[in-house]
């Protein structure tokens, strides 16, 4: 089982973008289907709602591993400084499953809050506080971490061809 002692997820990333980018980056679907997903992996969505109350249904695609099916809801959006959502271990048809029934491993949770806090700073540019309430030592061990690392470079590269209005 999983050690609540300890120390959960927590990253922090300087962006190079402004932080109304940043905030649409988690926010917009089109955006997301670009980025939010580990390198060379793909991400596909059944449904996504995004606003406080609405949910999601989305699969990362991993040539290695398969498929992760996870499904969430959106708790708070907070425009621009702060997203809470739920991810939560699922099935194709949106049926939260057992972790391990989903090929994970047997001490992941089934159910996980990540929230991203984004703070202005100067020269246009946004720090990034990623919070997921799971042990970073199983995250690492199963390579979560590294997915959320090797995301968060995905979002810096594809929000430099975005535009602002």
């Amino acid at each position: 089982m999983e050690d609540l002692n300890e120390p959960r997820i927590r990253i922090e990333r300087i962006l190079k973008h402004s932080i109304e980018k940043v905030y649409e980056g988690w926010t917009n679907p089109n955006l997301l289907m670009k980025w939010y997903a580990p390198e060379g992996c793909t991400i596909r969505f059944k449904t996504i709602d995004v606003k406080q109350g609405g949910t999601f249904h989305s699969c990362i695609s991993n040539p290695e591993f398969g498929d992760c099916w996870v499904i969430g809801e959106y708790l708070q959006l907070d425009r621009p400084k702060k997203i809470v959502q739920t991810l939560v271990i699922a099935d194709e048809n949106g049926k939260a499953v057992a972790p391990i029934d989903a090929g994970h491993d047997p001490d992941w949770v089934p159910k996980t809050t990540l929230s991203i806090t984004l703070e202005k700073m100067e020269g246009n540019q946004t720090r990034l506080i990623l919070e997921q309430d799971v042990s970073e030592k199983l995250a690492r061990k199963t390579g979560a971490y590294q997915s959320w690392l090797s995301m968060l470079d995905n979002l810096e590269n594809e929000l430099k061809g975005i535009a602002m209005h």
